[in-house]
């Protein structure tokens, strides 16, 4: 399995940048362009905005991308990290990592009869949240030990834009791997629904 990490650097006052960081999915319309093939290329992606001034898009992605074809005006990036192979053959039962993890947790809503059957319900409460969690670090291959959420807001923009925020939340904790393989296999597929809105990538580093 081979997996290719980037960093873009947008610019933080350009409008283009400024709308799609509110409206994820015009990001990852952004981003497709990259590629020759973004379906077969399996695009996970990640906006932060650790420091004041600074954006960044991290993407993980199946295939290298050529980010010369961004279809953006030259003001839009700041900088391009040129993608890096990432390597998950290190991992192994009982390491310690620590982890970053943008995502929606959220259950379909149920009741026959309901108008928003099968619609997706964002959870709210903390313990609901870190119960979510704990599950997909249960069925993906590792054992959450340690985390801490930041709760972040998106607007939908896919069938015409929608004006009212949503949820979402950013993982950061430490984590220990209890199927190594299992753990490659989440990392390659992402976490959780809506990835096309910038959740699911599951980023791992070495415990300082």
């Amino acid at each position: 399995m081979r997996l290719f990490l980037s960093r873009l650097t947008l610019a933080f006052n350009h409008p283009r940048a400024v709308s799609e960081l509110d409206h994820p999915y015009e990001l990852h319309r952004t981003l497709c362009k990259g590629f020759d093939d973004p379906v077969n290329a399996r695009i996970l992606f990640r906006p932060e905005a650790d420091a004041p001034r600074v954006v960044h898009v991290i993407v993980q992605s199946f295939v290298a991308p050529d980010w010369s074809k961004l279809d953006a005006d030259p003001k839009y990036l700041d900088g391009v990290e040129e993608p890096k192979q990432i390597a998950l053959a290190g991992l192994r039962e009982g390491l310690p990592l620590r982890f970053r993890l943008r995502c929606r947790p959220s259950k379909r809503i149920g009741m026959d009869g309901n108008l928003d059957e099968g619609k997706r319900r964002s959870l709210k409460d903390k313990e609901e949240i870190f119960g979510w969690l704990y599950r997909k670090g249960e069925d993906g291959g590792f054992r959450v030990t340690a985390a801490a959420f930041d709760r972040v807001y998106w607007f939908d923009s896919k069938e015409g834009r929608q004006e009212k925020p949503l949820g979402g939340v950013v993982f950061d904790g430490e984590l220990i791997v209890t199927e190594a393989e299992k753990l490659r296999e989440t990392v390659a597929n992402g976490i959780g629904p809506q990835k096309a809105y910038g959740f699911g990538l599951l980023s791992l580093a070495p415990v300082a």
